[in-house]
């Protein structure tokens, strides 16, 4: 994707805390679970992490999972986060709240072609991913289109994939390769109009417990 941008900005994609279907293994795609109080903790290490970065907006996918990480982080920057539908986590149609083990034992072939290559071989009625590449096409016209330098964007797992595709230009059949794990982050940079991926999954501040807030977010030099 050829994108420009007038000033160089940094953008980093937030995963939501750990939810009970994230512990199941369980697919959640658009239902709305929330978050454990283990998932509330890491959304609190991430926002303490992030605490010091001068964030400037959030954007966040609509689910209450997304939401409530969003708000922890904003509310560290007297911000609010802003909804951004086309951050919501890809449509598993049939497949939502089934469980991983259940779909391997049950749905196997279906399921080994899946797991093969996710985007391309969508479980029936789920989202495919040419709808999937026109809404983030305009999730990242809509974090490009303001003067903001420090964005933080919070969303999903596959979100955060199909924008590694969409966004960075990585190859949309092995993304899912890539670990994302609950809370981590991913860091973004705008250079000559290109963005470059500078880090990704990013979690030591769920690992660290309380020196997690000393940790730099973006390279920084700091004195843990």
């Amino acid at each position: 994707m050829n994108l420009t941008s007038d000033e160089p900005r940094r953008i980093i994609l937030a995963r939501h805390g750990q939810t009970e279907w994230n512990i199941q293994y369980r697919f959640q795609g658009r239902t709305n679970v929330k978050l454990t109080d283990t998932g509330k903790r890491q959304a609190h290490a991430l926002a303490a992490r992030l605490s010091s970065w001068p964030v400037e907006i959030v954007y966040t996918s609509p689910l209450d999972r997304a939401f409530y990480t969003a708000s922890a982080i904003a509310e560290r920057h007297n911000l609010t986060p802003v909804i951004l539908p086309e951050l919501e986590e890809i449509n598993f149609a049939s497949w939502e709240g089934e469980s991983i083990p259940n779909l391997e034992h049950e749905q196997h072939s279906i399921y080994s072609l899946w797991r093969s290559d996710p985007f391309f071989y969508p479980p029936e009625g789920a989202e495919t991913w040419e709808k999937l590449y026109v809404r983030m096409s305009h999730a990242v016209k809509t974090f490009l289109a303001g003067d903001y330098k420090k964005i933080v964007v919070v969303s999903h797992g596959g979100i955060m994939r199909a924008l590694y595709a969409v966004f960075v230009g990585l190859n949309p059949h092995k993304v899912w390769n890539m670990e994302v794990s609950n809370c981590s982050m991913s860091g973004i940079e705008m250079r000559r109009g290109r963005p470059c991926l500078i880090f990704t999954n990013d979690d030591l501040h769920v690992r660290a417990g309380e020196c997690g807030e000393k940790l730099p977010v973006w390279g920084e030099q700091k004195t843990l």
